[in-house]
């Protein structure tokens, strides 16, 4: 308001040495009105500059420097809270098939195993919901926060795949979708590692292949952080989410958690679901 005003006296004031100067000199009136139109534009442009400054600092110009500092802080512990089954989740019983049983045992000590492999700073800490969002509405898995340092940058999600869905046969197949915010200050070798111990976790293994199974992994991470980097490039202006969708029969996974239970290795309970003493498997 305050500034309202004061443009408003600006002008009455110019208008006043305008007229003054008019009178001195006996300029002639259409000289003076070009000159008024003119001053009157200069003000315009002036406050109009201001305001678009304003509104970038506000919107555009956002400060991350509380951010950078947890991104750059102690790395957060997880503190695991597993449901005990699907409907202890939140999961509606009527909707439970024998697929989702299946798929909530075998995923059991997913976030422990991935907390073991992938890059220190990250941590995954399962959360006690079953009842996740599914493309076009409810579906059925489990639920994770994903931390990177002492910042909570996600989610991500464990459901049926298609194949699982589709088949009558016992065929294992998961889906698993990512969302982080703040990827743009994460390094580059860490993100790709987070992709990557997914997708190779839950892909479907070429056990006559083992090298192009793990490029396959590698280059989907690269692909999804290449689109990311063309969007932020694209719209620097913007802090755009990163979104990561992966499915599969999920084979390595699968082989490590068998190998778990036959050894009579809990990793929830023995290593509290995280990456302590891990060549102790």
């Amino acid at each position: 308001m305050i500034k309202r005003i004061g443009f408003w006296v600006a002008i009455a004031a110019a208008w006043g040495i305008a007229w003054w100067t008019k009178q001195a000199f006996g300029i002639p009136d259409y000289i003076m009105w070009i000159g008024f139109v003119a001053i009157i534009g200069a003000l315009s442009t002036f406050s109009l500059e201001n305001r678009m400054t304003a509104v970038e600092e506000r919107v555009i110009r956002k400060d991350y420097s509380g951010i950078v500092a947890q991104l750059e802080g102690e790395r957060h512990k997880p503190q695991h809270k597993q449901p005990p089954s699907l409907a202890a989740g939140g999961a509606i019983v009527s909707r439970v098939r024998p697929q989702h049983e299946r798929l909530f045992e075998d995923f059991r000590w997913f976030a422990a195993l991935m907390n073991r492999h992938i890059a220190d700073e990250w941590a995954i800490e399962e959360l006690p919901i079953t009842d996740v969002r599914g493309y076009d509405g409810p579906e059925i898995g489990r639920m994770y926060d994903v931390w990177y340092n002492a910042c909570k940058v996600g989610r991500m999600q464990v459901t049926l795949g298609a194949g699982a869905l589709l088949s009558k046969e016992k065929e294992r197949s998961a889906r698993v979708d990512l969302k982080l915010n703040y990827l743009r200050f994460i390094p580059y070798r860490d993100a790709h590692s987070l992709l990557y111990e997914i997708g190779l976790l839950t892909g479907s293994y070429d056990r006559t292949s083992g090298e192009a199974f793990r490029a396959r992994a590698a280059s989907a991470a690269t692909d999804a952080l290449t689109g990311y980097l063309w969007e932020a490039v694209r719209q620097p202006d913007l802090d755009p989410w990163f979104d990561f969708m992966t499915e599969g029969s999920y084979d390595v996974l699968h082989d490590q958690v068998e190998h778990w239970r036959k050894n009579g290795i809990d990793p929830m309970t023995r290593w509290g679901g995280d990456r302590d003493n891990r060549s102790d498997d």
